[in-house]
């Protein structure tokens, strides 16, 4: 009787497992992405020279679309951001390069947070 019920538990831990990113990853879909895809997700993005580096936010639009977020800081006093969508197509991540948009966000030092100019 026990041997059963510790299958069960393991199975289901494995399941968690492998679905959990610790709350890095929102939107409606954000369930049904794997450990795996945001790591994929996240070397397609450090892959791109195109766009900063630094992963802010990731989105799960559709089971096969992310909204990606990223940040570079440009100046002292200055970041420039990043917001594209990532699909899967046959197995792997892409960026689509078409969806790349930038935004300036100038820090204010006296309150030390953003300012966002676009």
């Amino acid at each position: 009787m026990r041997v059963p019920i510790l299958l069960t538990v393991a199975s289901s831990l494995i399941v968690l497992l492998s679905t959990a990113h610790g709350g890095e990853v929102s939107g409606p879909f954000a369930n049904r992405l794997s450990s795996a895809d945001v790591t994929q997700i996240k070397a397609a993005v450090r892959a791109e020279r195109s766009v900063g580096p630094n992963v802010k936010k990731i989105e799960a639009v559709r089971p096969d679309k992310v909204a990606i977020q990223t940040a570079r800081r440009t100046a002292v006093d200055e970041d420039t951001v990043y917001d594209f969508n990532v699909y899967k197509r046959a197995g792997g991540w892409a960026i689509d390069a078409n969806s790349i948009q930038m935004t300036i966000e100038k820090r204010d030092f006296r309150t030390h947070g953003p300012t966002i100019i676009r």
